[in-house]
């Protein structure tokens, strides 16, 4: 059992309720949607829960085996999320609810404060509380609620090379629920055993939607049953593995960048309608050098909003693509110019055939590209979730130093 503190008077139920994430507070959360894009349902991805999920209000009953049991209901919301900088910023509200036995005293024990354990982050412990629920305890339990509020800051290896596409995965690397002293302890007392662990994701950045939380048992050895009968209580844990799941809203790069720079193209590749003489070669070449300065010039102009990093992402290659294309109508155009020119002399091409195989050039350049854009803002998948997770990078909490340097050298880091 969870030790005690010293004996404080009752309390009345507090004013704060927790979100107890039942089916009707899911609905009427659908409508905030549109301003926070999505929030992560009572998936099972989201959820670990124990052998047999509990009542929504956990066990009234006198058993032993069956109190103590938490609840845990955690609201995550993401506000900062830097690539660049590999880090992450993040708030966690914890809900918890659990039964403890019912003395019937006046004066009812406080339990000490609950707390989490995450020893690969920075974490600030914002506010940690719990109060005696009046309207759902019995005489058999008191049933209790509890909030804490966390303020997370970690650092995460973002792979780039879809962008603006991309998706990430957040490693919180290990989640321990204990019962702490204080808010402010360093230290813990003694172990939760948790029931249920529900999350529900959301996301403050209007750039990033997120997606149900992957929440993972951190070892079976951690996952314990009761001392009685097998079967005869819940089985419950401690610590867990979460991942959250993000992928960038694209739209705003789309408009911005791909649309923008695919109006450049067709302008500066316009020119392959003009005649291929020596009356508008000149023409030619300036605008196709003008087309490529431009796009470089605006490749610089929007950096500060693309990844920096030491390899090529999807937009990089779509903006080399359309250099690489008037580069190409350059070398065209001086082709064209020789051949026709040539033609003065006996031999060559003739003009107006030139002018032609131009002409359905041009068309070719103008359909493909703008049926690119089409492809790109509407048809373009993204990479599966499953190879999203088995290629991002990442550090494992484990109990020895020779696991850890191991784990480490399999992802790479080393």
């Amino acid at each position: 059992p969870v030790p005690w503190m010293t004996s404080e008077p009752s309390s009345s139920v507090d004013e704060h309720q927790p979100f107890l994430g039942g089916d009707s507070d899911m609905a009427a959360h659908e409508g905030e949607q549109r301003t926070v894009r999505r929030m992560s349902t009572m998936e099972k991805e989201g959820t670990w829960e124990c052998g047999d999920p509990p009542p929504e209000l956990l066990w009234d009953t006198d058993d032993a085996t069956f109190l103590e049991k938490i609840s845990c209901n955690a609201r995550i919301r993401l506000v900062e999320v830097n690539p660049k900088a590999g880090q992450y910023v993040l708030r966690m509200k914890c809900h918890w609810r659990f039964r403890t036995l019912n003395t019937a005293d006046r004066t009812e024990t406080h339990l000490k404060v609950p707390g989490v354990r995450m020893p690969g982050l920075l974490v600030n412990i914002e506010e940690s509380r719990i109060w005696r629920d009046l309207k759902h305890s019995t005489d058999k339990t008191v049933f209790w609620r509890g909030i804490s509020v966390f303020h997370v800051q970690g650092f995460e290896i973002f792979e780039m090379s879809e962008f603006p596409f991309d998706r990430q995965v957040i490693h919180l690397e290990l989640i321990e629920f204990v019962w702490r002293p204080s808010k402010d302890s360093e230290t813990y007392d003694t172990h939760m055993n948790v029931v249920s662990f529900k999350t529900f994701t959301q996301s403050m950045l209007p750039e990033w939607a997120p997606f149900p939380a992957k929440v993972d048992c951190n070892d079976e050895n951690k996952m314990v049953s009761n001392d009685r009968a097998a079967g005869s209580g819940p089985t419950f844990a401690n610590r867990f593995q979460l991942t959250l799941r993000i992928q960038r809203n694209y739209w705003f790069f789309v408009m911005q960048i791909f649309a923008v720079t695919l109006m450049i193209l067709l302008i500066s590749v316009f020119p392959l309608a003009l005649p291929p003489n020596e009356s508008f070669v000149g023409l030619r070449l300036t605008a196709y050098a003008t087309g490529i300065l431009t796009l470089v010039s605006f490749k610089y102009g929007v950096s500060d909003q693309l990844p920096r990093v030491p390899y090529s992402t999807f937009t990089d290659m779509y903006l080399l693509y359309q250099i690489v294309t008037l580069a190409a109508c350059a070398v065209e155009c001086l082709i064209a110019y020789k051949l026709v020119d040539t033609s003065k002399a006996g031999f060559g091409v003739d003009e107006n055939i030139i002018q032609y195989i131009e002409w359905g050039i041009l068309f070719i350049i103008v359909v493909a590209w703008c049926l690119g854009l089409v492809w790109i803002a509407h048809f373009k998948r993204r990479t599966d979730w499953k190879a999203v997770l088995d290629n991002q990078h990442k550090v494992e909490e484990t109990s020895d130093m020779m696991n850890y340097t191991n784990n480490v050298g399999q992802t790479g880091l080393l």
